[in-house]
């Protein structure tokens, strides 16, 4: 019972409804999509409309949670072809930037680990407010080989999409 309580004392201190965030991927297998997701990943935002350069976006994903609803694909996406996860459990993103491009558009910039790469990125996020809440929703196009994810194949594209959603 005490766990139970301290789980809900810690959602209710960051604030965030876990079950509406999440984040989303797909990428071209075969010439066809394939479609995944991660379960557990931690988002941390310092969020203040009035001064976005004080904004600040953290996000950890654990790797071993990724779900493309085939085991056996999931298994090999963790091995030490793709994510290596034995060795590099966790995906993570830091601002280091956030302007306002208009009301409802922010542009982040920050760096994305993956594996043993980090770089820079730059995308835009739609910012929607609906009462006390505001959501994030953000599409990220990243080439997989420059995080070592995978290597060159006829059959697997490079490019990958990330979709993410949070709410504050």
């Amino acid at each position: 019972m005490k766990n139970i309580l301290t789980l809900i004392s810690l959602a209710l201190i960051c604030n965030f409804a876990v079950a509406q965030n999440s984040i989303k991927f797909r990428i071209k297998n075969a010439g066809m999509t394939t479609n995944g997701y991660f379960g557990y990943f931690k988002p941390l935002v310092n969020w203040d409309k009035d001064n976005p350069s004080k904004c600040k976006f953290i996000g950890t994903v654990d790797v071993s949670s990724i779900n493309t609803a085939s085991t056996a694909r999931d298994k090999h996406l963790k091995n030490a072809d793709f994510f290596d996860v034995a060795k590099y459990p966790n995906m993570k993103f830091e601002s280091t930037s956030v302007t306002m491009v208009s009301a409802n558009l922010a542009k982040i910039t920050g760096k994305l680990s993956i594996k043993d790469v980090t770089k820079t990125v730059t995308f835009e996020t739609r910012v929607t407010y609906s009462g006390s809440k505001v959501s994030f929703d953000t599409s990220l196009l990243i080439n997989r080989l420059d995080y070592n994810v995978g290597t060159s194949s006829w059959t697997l594209a490079n490019d990958l999409y990330i979709d993410l959603h949070i709410e504050k």
